[in-house]
């Protein structure tokens, strides 16, 4: 595709901070979160002023060329711009490519880590785990459930508030009262913890599905030994900063099952899709996921299924700007053929 124009500007994110929006030949527009709890290893950032003021450099640097996002993606990482400047840009290129509906014959959905309750720095500082999450395989089921936990608390008197990411964060509840009544209401279901050592140092709980970040992002020899046990799978997050070397490095030491795929972490989607790959031609379950602080944007449920993830994480069905890229799930399985 030729690129005739960029355009951009700044917007809100879902906590109120500012974040970038590039628009390509007056068409395509796409925005990009920001983290809350952002790994050290992530691509660098730069304030949105500053992307607004790259996002121009970089059309002066693209105007008039014909791009692949192969192409595009490399030109624009290689002049040392901000990863959010980048990715808005490599982002609205890559809904330019796949036309909004990178959906193919026998496309397959991902499960749903479905956020229930947060904590640590997302919400009730009591709960020290970031969030509690349960495997779902549908949107539809999600949504009852997240409905029955809600009616549950309230049924209950149990006040609570929303945590960033649109989960529940009552706030006499601790970790062991978030497990005790995700095991109450929903009996069988696969748990998923996100544990984000590095703002919590709580112990590694028993008997779940899968814990992510279990330590902080240089125990290498922690999370071999936890994912040597083959008890549950191990997921690296800030470990693993959705960047292809230290993904290469979890492989070779046997740190993990899976890696969490930001976009946002690294600065391109051709990037980020080098990561996916490099996890599934290593067995790595892939888990792409949205970010602490998010926009209305959608493009990264699309990326889900183009990229095939076995889960994302989207947050819980109470913010808007979750439910826009749940929304967005619902409606390619509509357009999927079956």
């Amino acid at each position: 595709m030729i690129i005739k124009k960029i355009t951009s500007r700044k917007i809100l994110a879902s906590l109120g901070d500012e974040t970038v929006e590039a628009t390509i030949n007056d068409i395509y527009s796409a925005s990009v979160p920001a983290g809350i709890s952002a790994g050290k290893y992530e691509i660098k950032k730069v304030t949105a002023d500053e992307a607004v003021e790259e996002v121009r450099q970089i059309f002066e640097i693209c105007r008039d060329k014909d791009f692949t996002q192969e192409s595009l993606d490399k030109e624009i990482s290689s002049h040392g711009f901000g990863g959010n400047s980048t990715l808005a840009v490599s982002a609205a290129f890559f809904k330019a490519m796949t036309g909004l509906h990178p959906v193919t014959q026998g496309a397959t959905l991902p499960k749903l880590m479905l956020l229930l309750f947060e904590g640590g720095e997302h919400g009730n500082k009591n709960i020290t785990m970031q969030e509690f999450m349960i495997i779902e395989d549908s949107v539809n089921q999600a949504s009852e459930d997240f409905a029955k936990l809600k009616y549950y608390l309230k049924q209950n008197n149990i006040e609570s508030t929303v945590g960033a990411e649109g989960g529940f964060s009552p706030l006499n509840f601790d970790n062991n009262k978030c497990i005790a009544t995700i095991r109450q209401l929903f009996p069988g279901k696969n748990i998923a913890i996100d544990m984000a050592d590095s703002f919590g140092n709580a112990a590694v709980p028993e008997g779940v599905f899968s814990v992510e970040d279990p330590y902080d992002d240089e125990s290498w020899e922690k999370f071999t030994e936890l994912n040597t046990q083959n008890k549950m799978l191990v997921i690296g997050d800030d470990l693993t900063v959705t960047n292809p070397e230290r993904i290469k490095k979890a492989i070779e030491l046997k740190a993990v099952g899976g890696i969490v795929i930001k976009p946002n972490q690294i600065g391109t989607i051709s990037q980020a899709m080098e990561s996916v790959k490099l996890c599934k031609n290593n067995n790595l379950k892939v888990v792409v996921s949205h970010r602490g602080q998010e926009t209305n944007d959608y493009w990264i449920a699309d990326f889900s299924v183009f990229a095939g993830a076995d889960f994302v994480k989207f947050g819980g069905l109470d913010r808007g700007e979750r439910i826009a890229k749940y929304n967005r799930l619902l409606e390619i399985q509509a357009a999927t053929p079956h």
